[in-house]
């Protein structure tokens, strides 16, 4: 009978546990909403530079494994405000690996063709290999096609943490690659076309929901930069100031 009463009791715990987590796993939304606002010293977009000092503000929606959001770069010299959607869908894989894929907005609203007229925009798509961890590196393979301009870009890049423990943060590193043909309608001038970059940021945590980063960027190209306002020196060092907060 003490054995069949401690059976019983084992088993109210273990359910009582069970119907704990069910309640606090119901209390929570089912979706998450994160936003970035971030202040960088330049603007470098496939190891381009398109502006200099600017601010870029960013918001994104998930929910399972789809995932939806707004980014913007405002520059703070009017060099040409960018608004880009996105909308994808991760297939999780074994490992914490996973299949990335989706579409992507790009728009220009300012900006100003030889005709006069203004207003830009072009479309995205991408599919990508990315997360797991292999001897701490996290890497990840990407391809994108702009369906507009019919060009490819294949990029690859690497990402290593440090953990500092007793300052609370991390150092991050990570580099890329990237690679174009360059043979669609929105030819650079240069065939077969590459640009990599490498960077270092340190994240600190100010509370649950809120994360501080700096960060320190490096990027350069052998393409020819399609902008018209003076960022055409070979290659780039910026950094970047950002606060995330999650909800």
């Amino acid at each position: 009978m003490k054995k069949i009463a401690l059976i019983l009791a084992a088993l109210a715990v273990s359910y009582s546990a069970q119907a704990a987590d069910a309640s606090v796993a119901a209390s929570k939304p089912a979706y998450n909403i994160t936003t970035d606002f971030t202040y960088a010293s330049a603007y470098v977009f496939r190891g381009q530079k398109q502006s200099n000092a600017t601010f870029q503000a960013s918001a994104e929606v998930t929910y399972t494994q789809f995932y939806g959001g707004v980014w913007t770069n405002m520059p703070l010299r009017n060099d040409g405000n960018e608004v880009d959607l996105y909308l994808g869908y991760g297939f999780p894989l074994q490992n914490d690996w996973k299949i990335d894929t989706g579409v992507t907005s790009y728009n220009f609203p300012q900006y100003v063709n030889g005709s006069g007229s203004t207003g830009f925009a072009t479309y995205e798509g991408y599919v990508g290999l990315t997360g797991g961890n292999v001897s701490g590196l996290t890497p990840s393979l990407y391809a994108y096609y702009d369906f507009k301009y019919d060009d490819l870009t294949i990029q690859g890049s690497v990402g290593y943490s440090v953990p500092l423990k007793q300052l609370g943060t991390s150092l991050d590193f990570a580099v890329a690659y990237g690679f174009t043909p360059n043979t669609g309608r929105f030819n650079t001038g240069v065939a077969n076309s590459t640009y990599w970059g490498a960077g270092v940021t340190v994240p600190y945590k100010l509370a649950p929901n809120a994360t501080l980063t700096g960060g320190l960027q490096y990027a350069d190209s052998d393409g020819i930069n399609a902008t018209s306002a003076g960022f055409r020196e070979k290659g780039s060092l910026y950094y970047t100031v950002g606060l995330a907060l999650g909800f």
